[in-house]
């Protein structure tokens, strides 16, 4: 008797299956590694051990763009190799799913799956698309939500796929997949152009869609004063940034208003966001029975979102990446042979040997009256460990040759603390026992001392009475030097933040992204509501050019 044939599928749909199988596990799999970020998800924490780690955000918008392109492929080729007939819900399929054999009903079932998972593939590239190129369209926790359930929803279809597989014809109907034979030459052809157009398109409709930021010249300048009331700002466009996923944010949603300037030296920008509340509290200490005490939730892992002040970053970069142009990189452990980040949520750091110029304004370090200043900082390729403190990788500050601020404790403890110094007068701590340590009371004043108002810890001046508050924070003097290139002033008033900056349109340090006239600058924006690093995201950057 001659030999059973087994069974063998088409070359192209070999081709096109195994595409978007890996693609799909890919978007499935960094998709996890950034629903395990938030602090919610606990279902995605749980298996975040085998889940990849590094740039996964850059890498599920590239599996979906390929996904995209595999998807059209196929629908291209089944169209033209005249295959519709394979997954088509006409009056056979009800037929067989009604009153057919076993195989013939596991084929309609099959059938049906590939309509969820087409449903499921179009929902879930839909809700990304909003969700990166048109935030703020609606609000983002709903996409995001009909975007999980979307992706599970595949997971779902795999399974299903997988037994109505085995019921048409067991074992080695499911194996067929791997023995391709030569079919359906042009049809593939067309497939292919098909795949590569739609990838081509997307790509072409996110470059198209970026926003753009244009930095006119002036000759009235404005007055930095934290306040927008200027005449030169009103004759200037606005662009809207809208951010999402950021702690204490009703919804997680905020949107950044920018105005940008320029007088042929300096950069001018003014920077407003909403905030229901003025939070100065920034790691206050606390007076115990047993001594001072740092008042904080999650700061011993890098992940405080109650005692902490509002912040604002700015990332500029000469690239036009997402995610930070890169530097973004999720995980426990996204660096081999090097220390962990302590909340085990990421680091910052490139990859290609570049910086990312990053202004952090810190409301209560930064922003007081005696610095007005923007923390200049940068990520930067990955730096060596240093003794035990916090491993940042590539994130660091500007050099500086003076000024600054300092916590006002000699090392930090999540139980008792010795304070770096004391009021020189203890009426100086007066206003502060005032203050309403819930973490959403909005604040009156700054809990800061300035350096020169206090001296070292002594334990014999130390009889302040249990439930004192001091400061945690001790300000010197404005930074000096590179980390003090950017002048900012910011005001709040009615629920609403006002930041004014300025800085050297070229500063000529390596740590700075320099704005030139013929070369476009990217950025993004990330608003801190009282929260240490879960800051509202910005992924699609803003293109700024100079006119």
């Amino acid at each position: 008797m001659a030999p059973t044939r087994r069974p063998q599928s088409d070359a192209p749909t070999v081709v096109l299956h195994w595409g978007i199988v890996l693609t799909l596990v890919l978007s499935l799999a960094t998709g996890l590694r950034i629903a395990a970020d938030m602090p919610e998800a606990d279902w995605a924490r749980a298996v975040e051990d085998v889940l990849p780690q590094g740039d996964v955000i850059q890498w599920h918008l590239w599996a979906a763009l390929v996904l995209l392109g595999f998807v059209a492929a196929y629908i291209g080729f089944i169209w033209r190799a005249g295959l519709l007939p394979r997954i088509a819900l006409d009056r056979a399929w009800i037929t067989d799913l009604t009153t057919g054999h076993r195989e013939q009903r596991a084929r309609a079932v099959n059938i049906a799956v590939y309509w969820m998972a087409f449903a499921a593939v179009g929902v879930a590239g839909v809700t990304g698309l909003i969700f990166y190129l048109a935030p703020g369209l609606v609000p983002s926790s709903p996409v995001m939500a009909v975007h999980q359930v979307a992706a599970w929803s595949i997971v779902v279809y795999v399974v299903v796929h997988l037994l109505a597989l085995l019921a048409m014809g067991g074992i080695g109907h499911l194996l067929k997949i791997l023995r391709p034979q030569p079919a359906y030459g042009i049809a593939a052809g067309i497939g292919l152009i098909a795949g590569i157009a739609t990838a081509a398109s997307f790509y072409g409709l996110e470059k198209a869609s970026q926003t753009e930021l244009v930095v006119r010249r002036i000759t009235n300048l404005p007055t930095l004063d934290g306040r927008a009331d200027d005449a030169v700002w009103q004759d200037l466009p606005q662009v809207s940034i809208p951010t999402a996923r950021g702690a204490n944010h009703p919804g997680g949603d905020v949107t950044v208003t920018v105005r940008a300037a320029h007088d042929g030296t300096h950069f001018f920008g003014l920077f407003q966001w909403p905030d229901t509340t003025r939070s100065q509290k920034h790691l206050p200490l606390k007076k115990t029975a047993q001594g001072w005490r740092v008042v904080q939730t999650e700061f011993g892992i890098q992940d405080e979102d109650s005692y902490y002040e509002d912040k604002f970053g700015v990332m500029l970069s000469d690239g036009s990446g997402i995610a930070g142009d890169g530097s973004v990189h999720l995980g426990k452990r996204p660096l081999d042979g090097k220390p962990g980040p302590s909340g085990g949520r990421g680091l910052h750091y490139t990859t290609d040997g570049g910086i990312v110029d990053v202004w952090h304004w810190k409301s209560v370090r930064t922003g007081n009256n005696v610095m007005q200043q923007i923390d200049d900082n940068y990520f930067g390729p990955p730096m060596k460990p240093k003794g035990k403190g916090r491993y940042t990788g590539g994130y660091t500050k500007d050099p500086k040759t003076a000024g600054g601020f300092k916590m006002n404790w000699k090392a930090y403890s999540d139980g008792i603390v010795q304070p770096l110094r004391l009021p020189r007068d203890p009426a100086l701590l007066e206003p502060f026992q005032s203050v309403d340590l819930e973490p959403d009371a909005s604040d009156r004043q700054s809990l800061f001392m300035s350096l020169e108002d206090t001296v070292p810890y002594d334990p014999t001046l130390d009889t302040y009475p249990v439930g004192t508050i001091m400061p945690g924070v001790l300000i010197d003097a404005p930074f000096a030097g590179d980390r003090g290139d950017v002048a900012a002033v910011a005001h709040w008033a009615d629920g609403v933040w006002t930041m004014e900056v300025k800085r050297r349109l070229d500063t000529g340090s390596e740590f700075d992204v320099a704005f030139q006239e013929d070369h476009a600058v990217y950025l993004w924006v990330a608003v801190f509501d009282h929260a240490q690093t879960r800051h509202s995201q910005h992924l699609h950057p803003v293109r700024v050019t100079m006119r």
